[in-house]
């Protein structure tokens, strides 16, 4: 199941809480560019992204019905662990690589889906 890109594109327009060494970046179809992470809340909730391979500190936490990207760079695959910011729940967890860029949009459920480059 994949949502347009229209659709993700609509709703990549606010910026997130983000750590110092995030880098926002624009919101286009180009996301899923190398080293570019986006994080779509499309689920009612709100959404949580960390990277525990990068000792947390490069967690993204964004609020329901929003989008954002990310210059998270790397060339090696990390984990990445999916929570519901409503409830604090683990949803699950999928691998990033910055070669490809990652796109996790989450749904209802609370569920998500990924894809990349």
């Amino acid at each position: 199941m994949r949502k347009s890109k229209k659709l993700l594109a609509a709703g990549m327009a606010a910026a997130a809480s983000l750590t110092a060494a995030a880098v926002i970046v624009p919101a286009t179809s180009a996301s899923a560019a190398t080293g570019v992470f986006t994080l779509c809340s499309d689920g009612g909730y709100g959404s949580v992204a960390q990277f525990p391979d990068r000792g947390y500190l490069e967690t993204v936490v964004i609020d329901p019905g929003r989008c954002t990207s990310l210059v998270l760079g790397g060339d090696t695959n990390e984990q990445v662990n999916v929570i519901d910011a409503d409830t604090d729940q683990l949803i699950g967890s999928t691998i990033y690589n910055g070669s490809v860029g990652e796109t996790i949009v989450t749904i209802a459920g609370p569920s998500f889906y990924a894809y990349n480059g």
